[in-house]
């Protein structure tokens, strides 16, 4: 690209704004409860802007372009998981979380099912996070190197995840969500101008694209059959549902219709838009770069477009995808941390507002720190978050759903729950390392086994009553 200085001087301008807006949030921050959840006084429209932001992270842009590089059209059907799950959250789920005035999805659980499955649901919440957050890194380390091919991609995790670290630990959600804002518009703007510019180029070359584009990729199953479709599909729907970075955004808004408003409203707008997008900018990268990896496929199609102020527009939009999904899930995984972990069962008393921020501060630090470390362990991004959602969903989508829908309370029931949850994760764990899980993702699996214990063990618990 010729005259790169200027898309240099684009984005390091872009980060400075990010930066010092998120540090300047750090004034308003009085307690961990301005730091966890924003002091729960969001409007609908940031919080809308918020949950489009958090969505559209790494796995959302630059791993599902790649990965629609490779599957075409399938693709875009399944990643509308990511944004359905919104319509059915805001609609049922987020406002029982705003009104219990929770933290954290383990909370839910203590609030609901009792202290076991709390402490279960910590783990998997815990490790969702730390798995996402490391695919948000990845994303940001090969935005980065390539755009400055010298340098390393070890250097650029660490500048990446630097940065988030920084502002997100200075200011908190209340941070967060605001510089989400911004990087909303950024990022949907960056798209549409990388759409525009693709669209014409592929109507001149359509002759062109049925002979270096294969059939599969303009099929709906892409070749690889129904049940890989559906099953797939079912996986980025229950793999995003009730994630912990979305749970604390249900939690932060003024009251419940601002909660219903902002997240359904999210979904939609997404649902209907993000995934053609996509796709369109999936197909420019695969009519011009054949053989490419996958993950690539995105900043190259930049670099082809060969405009250094458009280029440093769609970079900067790249990095605020990252950076807002980022930010989002370290703020979450801090809260997870601190509401289910530190003030649980190691400071069980009240402690001061100071020492609380204190914390939530360093906790929020070194999970930063543990995400980098997952990036440069296991560098692919939709990887690393198709293992997160095999690990998260069996033991978390039926607990939520029965907890939302049903009024029933025993000791009993939250025995069962517990025991599922147990049940549903290792059995989950066990069915990763089979030839199967090609077939059937992981956590369909899982959520099916959940499904069938849990009925089990409540038929069994209700002919024990009834022998009584």
């Amino acid at each position: 690209m010729e005259n790169p200085w200027i898309q240099y001087i684009i984005i390091v301008v872009y980060f400075i704004f990010i930066v010092t807006k998120g540090i300047r949030r750090s004034k308003e921050i009085n307690d961990s409860d301005d730091f966890l959840v924003a002091g729960r006084n969001i409007g609908w429209f940031f919080l809308l802007c918020t949950m489009g932001a958090t969505v559209i992270g790494g796995g959302a842009s630059i791993g599902a372009i790649g990965r629609t590089y490779e599957w075409g059209i399938l693709m875009l059907a399944v990643s509308s998981g990511w944004y359905i799950h919104f319509i059915f959250s805001g609609l049922f789920v987020a406002p029982r979380f705003r009104e219990a005035k929770l933290y954290t999805v383990a909370g839910y659980f203590g609030f609901r099912f009792g202290v076991k499955s709390r402490f279960v649901a910590f783990i998997l919440s815990l490790l969702f996070s730390i798995g996402i957050l490391g695919a948000q890194m990845v994303a940001f380390g090969k935005i980065i190197t390539t755009m400055i091919p010298q340098l390393p991609y070890f250097w650029a995790v660490i500048i990446g995840g630097g940065i988030v670290i920084l502002y997100s630990t200075a200011g908190g959600l209340l941070a967060v969500i605001h510089t989400d804002v911004y990087q909303f518009v950024i990022l949907l703007l960056g798209f549409a101008v990388t759409l525009i510019l693709c669209v014409p180029d592929l109507l001149t070359q359509a002759d062109q694209i049925s002979v270096a584009v294969p059939t599969e990729f303009f099929q709906l199953e892409g070749g690889k059959g129904w049940l890989f479709l559906v099953t797939t599909f079912i996986a980025f729907l229950l793999g995003e549902t009730f994630a912990p970075s979305y749970a604390t955004r249900y939690c932060v808004a003024k009251n419940i219709k601002e909660t219903k408003q902002g997240i359904v409203g999210a979904g939609v707008f997404l649902a209907l838009t993000f995934p053609i997008v996509l796709f369109f900018i999936a197909l420019y990268a695969r009519l011009h770069f054949p053989n490419i990896d996958s993950e690539m496929a995105l900043p190259k199609t930049i670099l082809k477009l060969n405009n250094p102020y458009v280029g440093g527009l769609i970079i900067a939009a790249l990095m605020s995808a990252v950076m807002s999904s980022a930010d989002s899930i370290l703020n979450s995984s801090t809260a997870i941390f601190v509401k289910d972990f530190y003030e649980q069962y190691i400071s069980k008393s009240n402690t001061n507002k100071q020492k609380g921020l204190l914390i939530a501060r360093i906790s929020s630090v070194c999970l930063g720190g543990l995400g980098i470390v997952l990036a440069l362990i296991l560098p692919n991004i939709i990887d690393l978050l198709l293992l997160t959602y095999n690990l998260w969903a069996p033991g978390i989508i039926l607990p939520v759903l029965f907890g939302i829908f049903s009024k029933q309370k025993s000791k009993a029931l939250n025995n069962i729950i517990f025991i599922t949850m147990l049940i549903s994760t290792t059995t989950t764990i066990g069915y990763m390392n089979t030839q199967y899980k090609e077939i059937i993702q992981p956590s369909v699996f899982g959520v099916v086994v959940s499904c069938i214990s849990f009925l089990i063990l409540k038929l069994t618990l209700i002919k024990k009553k009834d022998r009584k």
